[in-house]
């Protein structure tokens, strides 16, 4: 079995994956003229080329463009559904998405409304043999006070057993992690696990204060710690996972050429890592993709993506028999 069939056949999981960036230019297209929401363009060829960024806040219009278009529980179960044909098509088996109810409250049918659609759906199709899922509730950075309180009354008032953490998205730029802390606090206190992103368009100072002010036990990106060894150490002695997405980081210009990405380098410093796709449809990528891109143009091995691979239930947040019966079914189904 050669390197790219091994890739394509093992079972997958993944760590950074938010639920709104699966949605396809097509979908996208398909609900704004079924719900009669008008888009910044006249054709689904010009909707495509709006998925071509010069920076994160072309990337976050047309991201806000997308939540308006939401406007019946039946579109959030169609946005699912894809999901899951996207899991079954790469032997993705088990994934953590990341949702923004504070979006869903401020552009679309309601954040509470939304959570319910989408929490609906995933448990529908696992039952069916579908992905094993949980969900990251995320504070969107660029809404401020408003969306820390929101997102943290929420989750103190929910019950929903699929969600495991608060995690925080959105732009870095302007907006310090350690600015959030408060409402990562009352997450804990409620019960949640931390993650936030950091270390994306900021630098390895943002990746500190993830770790120091909001606690968090994984972060998304954290790439830019290679620019800090006092950060990369810090990462190594709490074993803080940084779910990395590689073209994610190419598209939003974070690195200008793959050959500066620092993959194998946070490897190096025996930092966790896992492989993850961030936002699929807008960064024309998807798992297999990004598995054989540090396959051949990174040069990392395979040993090393299949550990990348395991660390998805290493460290993924579920409960830990769920995770150790998945580590059994991967091991077992592990290409030879």
């Amino acid at each position: 079995m050669n390197a790219l069939e091994f890739i394509r056949k093992m079972p997958k999981a993944e760590l950074h994956l938010h639920l709104e960036g699966t949605v396809s230019p097509q979908t996208l297209w398909k609900m704004a003229r079924k719900n009669h929401v008008p888009l910044p363009v006249g054709t689904l060829k010009e909707l495509s080329a709006l998925y071509e960024f010069e920076s994160f806040d072309k990337f976050l219009k047309l991201w806000q463009a997308m939540c308006r278009c939401f406007k019946t529980e039946a579109d959030y179960a169609f946005m699912v559904e894809n999901f899951a044909k996207t899991c079954a098509r790469q032997n993705i088996r088990y994934a953590e998405l990341h949702f923004t109810p504070f979006n869903h409250e401020k552009f679309a049918i309601g954040g509470k409304r939304a959570l319910n659609a989408v929490t609906k759906k995933l448990e529908s199709l696992e039952k069916r043999g579908g992905p094993v899922t949980r969900l990251i509730i995320d504070i969107p950075a660029e809404g401020g006070k408003k969306a820390g309180e929101y997102t943290t009354r929420l989750l103190e008032a929910e019950k929903n057993p699929l969600i495991v953490a608060i995690g925080l998205g959105g732009p870095e730029a302007g907006f310090p992690r350690k600015d959030f802390a408060e409402y990562f606090r009352r997450a804990r206190e409620a019960g949640y696990f931390c993650v936030a992103h950091a270390g994306e368009t900021e630098g390895a100072h943002h990746v500190q204060e993830a770790v120091l002010d909001l606690k968090a036990r994984r972060i998304q990106h954290g790439v830019r710690a290679v620019e800090s060894k006092k950060v990369l150490d810090l990462l190594k002695t709490h074993n803080i996972c940084c779910d990395v997405a590689v073209t994610s980081n190419l598209c939003l210009k974070v690195f200008k050429k793959i050959e500066q990405h620092p993959l194998k380098r946070l490897l190096k410093a025996q930092i966790p890592l896992t492989l993850n796709t961030d936002d699929p449809p807008f960064f024309n990528t998807d798992i297999e993709r990004e598995y054989e891109r540090a396959y051949l143009e990174l040069g990392i091995t395979l040993k090393d993506l299949w550990e990348m691979n395991l660390n998805g239930l290493r460290f993924g947040l579920a409960e830990t028999a769920l995770r150790r019966s998945l580590m059994e079914e991967f091991k077992e189904n592990a290409p030879a």
